[in-house]
């Protein structure tokens, strides 16, 4: 202990000239606010002061890392230090605390008088978080005595002049294609938890390797630099190399994340026939979205870039996805779901960026999306576009749009009070206005049935809803009653379902095709109410929230006007803009409590089983 006294006072007195260096540019900072323009001098003076601190300790543990025991041991003048005699231990830990307690008093005396003038750390102009870690001090240490060992090692790998430095360059150069190799295998979208736990492992890694390899280097070597060379070569590389194995394995295993890892709660869509849907949530610490069979589990993850895609065929027979990568063009990913064993296959389809709009035919054998102004029809079989159409659309407008059949695409571009009725005829690629469709009182929500032939309008104002033709022509008033909810719906045999809430009072409220008025079936009191599918003929799902936000199921008969509950915590996935056929295997699927959890659930028969989460 008393050499590593000994050897950090004597490194502290042979180069504390920094620190007038230091106090000299305290009075530059000082003097910042004299150039600068009104309230800006303050920000100036404590920004100068705050980096200066910070580059003058940082220059300092690099100045000396290179400077203090390198060029000793390459001209053998260490020996003095171990002829006294001193521990390999004293004389690394020594020089090292050293340059330490030169850095941190540099930047001490650099901030200090700026500190007394008023100046405050510009934390909120550095970090996106308002405050730094608690414990910023040691860290910043810890970080000024990774650089010290840095140069360290690259100063004595130098002045060695060993032919080792060949064999440094090319595990360095290795190294370098795993950490990238890692790093390209975890998720581009919604993953910052892995990537920032790659990224301060892999660092803490190399530094403590560095600090581990700079030590043995004096140890080992002492007055020769090649063999201090060899011994820092050794320890560097076996550190560096077992943490960047380390991460390659983490990143496989947070890219292998299968549905059961899924926990944190998640959400869902179906196709509207068959058992195929899509499930995305936190898994292993990223957003995944999988491509799931839920009679079969097959599954498979589709690394989409954000919440677009992947979609499935109305007929559950296709999925379709743009693959996230970090730089375009975008290849188009599809999967034949109705084909045992078949899997997934890139196409040749390539997309400039990712698009707004993505939508699959009815039966997936076309895909029409909306890229960078141009809407563009799909042969998913032949893998090539077969029509297109500039489609401009503002910044308060939103794009929609299904086929009508596999030769008309239907768009809606809507904004807040009104929607153009477009219309892409993939035959003759021409594109032609349908009509207009004029709203007053302001659209909140528009929602067209699966062939587009009708559209239901939900006004902003006094929620009216309204019933349109393809070309704009109005066909029946719904509500125009002003209302405190309203959610209105297409069913797959035509009709229309319309949630509402007035004067307190809930009910559901069933129409014909053509609007005209059916069934009325009181709701019970709720937060809130999503509809679900038709579990057999006329027995719609209900979700219902109580005031606690509670959920339960409920069926409601649609040709009696009656409802009943019939499970707690348990609410359909699905949504007003996909309800499934009748009957279907969609009809069935639901969410657990707090979205844990996804139930197969019976509503007639009470029969429940957990296929995902929670149980």
């Amino acid at each position: 202990m008393t050499g590593f006294f000994a050897i950090a006072r004597r490194e502290f007195r042979q180069h504390r000239v920094v620190l007038a260096a230091a106090a000299v540019a305290s009075l530059g900072a000082l003097a910042a606010p004299l150039f600068a323009d009104g309230n800006h001098g303050a920000l100036a003076r404590a920004m100068i002061a705050f980096l200066g601190a910070i580059v003058f300790a940082a220059g300092i543990a690099i100045g000396l890392g290179a400077t203090t025991l390198a060029p000793g041991m390459a001209t053998r003048r260490i020996g003095f230090d171990f002829a006294r005699p001193l521990s390999p231990s004293a004389i690394w830990c020594g020089r090292l605390a050293g340059a330490m307690l030169l850095g941190a008093g540099a930047a001490l005396v650099l901030w200090v008088p700026s500190s007394m003038a008023g100046a405050r750390p510009p934390w909120n102009d550095l970090w996106t978080a308002p405050e730094p870690p608690v414990a910023w001090p040691l860290l910043a240490l810890g970080g000024f005595a990774v650089l010290f060992a840095i140069a360290h090692c690259a100063s004595l790998a130098l002045r060695s002049r060993s032919g080792l430095l060949a064999l440094d360059a090319a595990l360095a150069t290795l190294c370098g294609y795993l950490v990238w190799t890692a790093f390209s295998r975890l998720p581009v979208y919604r993953a910052e938890a892995p990537w920032l736990r790659l990224a301060v492992g892999l660092a803490v890694a190399a530094g403590a390797g560095c600090l581990t390899a700079g030590y043995a280097s004096v140890v080992r070597g002492r007055t020769d630099a090649r063999t201090g060379h060899r011994a820092l070569s050794a320890v560097l590389w076996t550190v560096i190399g077992a943490a960047v194995l380390g991460a390659n394995a983490y990143a496989a295993w947070v890219h292998a994340a299968k549905p059961e890892d899924l926990r944190e709660g998640f959400w869902v869509n179906s196709a509207a026939e068959g058992p195929w849907l899509t499930v995305s949530g936190p898994a292993r610490g990223a957003e995944a979205t999988f491509v799931f069979d839920a009679a079969g589990g097959r599954f498979e993850r589709a690394f989409t870039p954000d919440w677009r895609g992947p979609v499935l065929s109305r007929d559950g027979r296709r999925a379709a996805w743009v693959q996230a990568e970090s730089e375009g063009p975008y290849p188009l990913w599809t999967w034949r779901l109705d084909v045992a064993g078949e899997k997934p296959l890139r196409t040749r389809i390539l997309l400039n960026s990712y698009p707004y709009l993505f939508v699959l035919s009815s039966d997936g054998t076309r895909l029409a999306c909306w890229d960078d102004g141009t809407l563009t029809v799909y042969d998913l079989e032949q893998q090539r576009a077969l029509a297109s159409a500039r489609i401009p659309s503002g910044d308060r407008q939103s794009l929609g749009g299904t086929f009508s059949n596999l030769e008309v695409f239907r768009v809606y571009r809507a904004d807040d009070r009104s929607i153009d009725l477009l219309q892409l005829d993939v035959r003759a690629r021409s594109l032609a206005t349908l009509g207009r469709i004029e709203i007053a009182d302001g659209l909140r929500f528009f929602l067209a049935d699966a062939q587009g032939d009708r559209i239901l309008t939900l006004g902003s104002r006094t929620l009216d809803v309204r019933l349109f033709a393809a070309n704009g022509a109005p066909i029946a008033t719904l509500a125009d009653a002003p209302a405190e909810i309203r959610w209105p719906a297409f069913l797959p045999d035509g009709r229309i379902v319309l949630s509402e809430r007035s004067s307190g009072n809930r009910r559901l409220r069933v129409f014909g095709s053509d609007g005209r008025v059916g069934a009325v079936a009181p709701l019970p009191p709720a937060s809130s109410i999503s509809l679900g599918g038709e579990v057999a003929p006329g027995m719609l799902c209900l979700g219902v929230a109580d005031a606690e936000f509670r959920p339960s199921a409920w069926l409601a008969d649609l040709n009696a006007g009656s409802v009943r509950k019939v499970a707690d915590d348990l609410r359909p996935v699905t949504t007003p803009r996909a309800i499934p056929d009748v009957g279907s295997e969609a009809t069935k699927l639901f969410y657990g409590p707090r979205n844990e959890s996804l139930v197969h659930f019976d509503p007639l028969t009470g029969e429940r089983t957990v296929l995902l989460g929670a149980r």
